[in-house]
C-alpha cells in the first residue's frame, strides 16, 4: 500500500526454506537489549515457519514496522509471505491525532455553514484569516502524517531492501497484495473521505433540524 501503514507482500527466492530460516536466524536476537551489547539489525522470534521481528533500534517499538512472515517452500526455492504493521500503540495515538484533527476542521467549517444559516449572512468576514488557517491546517496535518506514515514507510524500504540482500533476491522477486482485510487501499481511502462528508453534513442536518423545531 503507497499511503497507509500496511505493507503486505511476497518474496520469492531460489534459496530453501532451511537456508532462508538460518540466515534470518543469525540476523535476529531473541531477547531485547541495548543496541551497545548488539550487533544484529533485528531482534524477535524466528523459528522454521514463522517469525516476528522488529529492527534494532530504541524508537521502533512506537512506529517502525513489526515484521512478521510465513517461510513455505516451493519447487523452485521457497516464498516468504511478509507483513508488516506499524505498532498498535503509535497505530492508535497517530490515528486519533490525525482524525480528530482531520474531522476538527470539517466540524469547524460545519458550524460556519449552521450559522451563515441562522443568521443569513454569507459574507465572509476575513478572506486572509481563513486562507492561512486553511494553510496552517494542511501544514499541521501533513507534519503528523509525515512524522507517522511517512517515517512507517521509510523503515518499510530499509526492512524489505535488507530481507532482499539477505535472501539473494531482487526486487522483481517481490510480489505486493494490496489488501488489507480483503478491503484494497483505493475503497479504504474512499470510505474515510465518505466519512469525512457524512459527519459534518450529518451535523447540519441535526443543528438546523433541533434549531428549527425546538424554540
Amino acid at each position: 500500500m503507497k499511503y497507509l501503514p500496511f505493507e503486505d507482500f511476497e518474496i520469492h527466492t531460489t534459496l530453501t526454506s532451511d537456508e532462508v530460516y538460518y540466515r534470518l536466524r543469525a540476523a535476529v536476537d531473541t531477547e531485547r537489549k541495548w543496541l551497545i551489547f548488539t550487533n544484529k539489525p533485528f531482534w524477535g522470534e524466528v523459528d522454521r515457519r514463522d517469525f516476528r521481528i522488529w529492527r534494532a533500534t530504541w524508537w521502533n517499538r512506537n512506529i517502525g514496522p513489526m515484521v512478521f512472515g510465513k517461510i513455505w517452500s516451493e519447487d523452485s526455492g521457497c516464498c516468504v509471505v511478509t507483513r508488516m504493521r506499524m505498532p498498535w500503540f503509535g497505530f492508535l495515538f497517530y490515528s486519533l491525532a490525525f482524525g480528530f484533527i482531520w474531522l476538527s476542521f470539517f466540524m469547524g467549517h460545519a458550524n460556519l455553514v449552521v450559522q451563515k444559516i441562522q443568521t443569513g449572512i454569507w459574507q465572509v468576514e476575513s478572506l486572509g484569516d481563513w486562507l492561512l488557517n486553511v494553510v496552517l491546517y494542511i501544514v499541521f496535518v501533513s507534519s503528523i502524517y509525515l512524522m507517522s506514515v511517512g517515517i512507517f514507510k521509510k523503515e518499510v524500504r530499509r526492512v524489505r531492501d535488507y530481507l532482499l540482500w539477505m535472501w539473494q533476491a531482487d526486487k522483481e522477486n517481490i510480489v505486493y497484495r494490496d489488501e488489507f482485510l480483503g478491503i484494497s487501499e483505493p475503497q479504504i481511502i474512499k470510505v474515510l473521505f465518505l466519512i469525512t462528508l457524512v459527519v459534518p453534513l450529518g451535523w447540519i442536518v441535526f443543528s438546523l433540524t433541533r434549531w428549527y423545531f425546538v424554540p
